[in-house]
């Protein structure tokens, strides 16, 4: 999938767990995460993603729902938005994911 990549500050996922700033986590926008009643049960959660950016590729886990985001975004932790896009201050970059 072709899209943007923002960042985000660790907090209470919507699959049920709060991860940390050094793990290679991410959120996926609402609609393409599409979660249910429950969405500590979206098929989705816990699922690896690869995200590739102009500064390089991570693998990371899906841990939460970002209600904020256009279709195709997805908002990292610091950690990996650096790896693939590289200076926080660029704050959005594009990605592949």
């Amino acid at each position: 999938i072709s899209g943007d990549c923002t960042y985000y500050t660790p907090g209470p996922g919507s699959c049920g767990e709060t991860a940390t700033e050094d793990e290679m986590v991410v959120a996926v926008n609402m609609s393409q995460m599409n979660n249910g009643v429950n969405p500590n049960e979206n098929e989705h959660c816990n699922k690896y993603v690869y995200i590739k950016g102009a500064k390089g590729q991570v693998k990371a886990r899906i841990v939460d729902t970002c209600p904020g985001c256009r279709s195709r975004r997805a908002e990292t932790f610091s950690i990996v938005f650096r790896a693939v896009c590289g200076n926080l201050a660029m704050g959005r970059c594009s990605i592949l994911w």
